[in-house]
């Protein structure tokens, strides 16, 4: 797990060894731990994925690239509390 600040200097957390198979179930037990709602589409490409949730006036983006991993984005910056948080729980729960 590395936390940072990305180049929109959102607060971002990786996991480098979740591959993309693992995106959908730990996007799901994100979901239901959280409450997060759906707050835009999942995109799929050749090496990525994400789409972006919310829970009240918080946004998230929960994300998988083959350069990243898996990775949860503040895209609010009231959201860095609670990707802090998802990022516990993704560690706790599916990472060795």
């Amino acid at each position: 797990m590395q936390e940072y600040r990305n180049a929109s200097q959102q607060l971002t957390i990786d996991f480098y060894d979740i591959d993309s198979r693992r995106y959908t179930a730990i996007t799901k037990s994100v979901i239901k731990q959280f409450q997060l709602e759906p707050a835009g589409e999942l995109i799929i490409g050749l090496d990525e994925m994400f789409q972006e949730f919310q829970k009240e006036d918080l946004r998230v983006g929960l994300e998988w690239d083959i350069w990243s991993g898996y990775i949860v984005v503040a895209k609010t910056e009231s959201a860095e509390d609670l990707v802090r948080e998802i990022g516990a729980f993704i560690q706790s729960r599916f990472t060795r």
